[in-house]
């Protein structure tokens, strides 16, 4: 149990503050890189927008606020929680709220794409002319 209550510092943990703060730097710089491909990406697709909306946020705030309390020598109590509510938010994302609400939107592009033309005998679509132009009816 001291372990956790130690301050975490290089001295204490030799091999893993390196690893602590490095990998909050490359990992939030790698949640920035991937976010900002995503807009542009899937600008037309709101739903998975949002679905990335709240993956970045809690990674970027974890892993970007993990490099300055290892620097501080914050105990690892306090640094275990922290990461674990920040990805716990982004799984929880991923896997239970936006599955069904892409699904939804999936169903709705696919009605919005593959809606049968109109008949022929609608009236809403012109009938050919016998020289084979369409004429528009008044």
């Amino acid at each position: 149990m001291a372990v956790l209550t130690d301050p975490f510092t290089p001295a204490n943990f030799p091999d893993l503050f390196t690893w602590m703060w490095v990998a909050g730097i490359v990992i939030a710089i790698g949640a920035i890189v991937v976010y900002s491909v995503a807009q542009r990406r899937y600008r037309r697709y709101p739903v998975i927008l949002e679905l990335h909306e709240w993956v970045f946020w809690p990674i970027v705030v974890t892993w970007g606020v993990v490099p300055l309390l290892t620097v501080i020598g914050v105990p690892l109590m306090l640094l275990f929680p922290l990461v674990l509510a920040g990805m716990g938010t982004a799984a929880y994302a991923v896997f239970m709220r936006y599955p069904p609400k892409i699904a939804a939107a999936n169903d709705e592009i696919r009605r919005q794409k593959f809606v049968p033309p109109p008949r022929r005998t609608d009236d809403k679509r012109p009938k050919p002319t016998p020289a084979g132009r369409r004429r528009r009816h008044r």
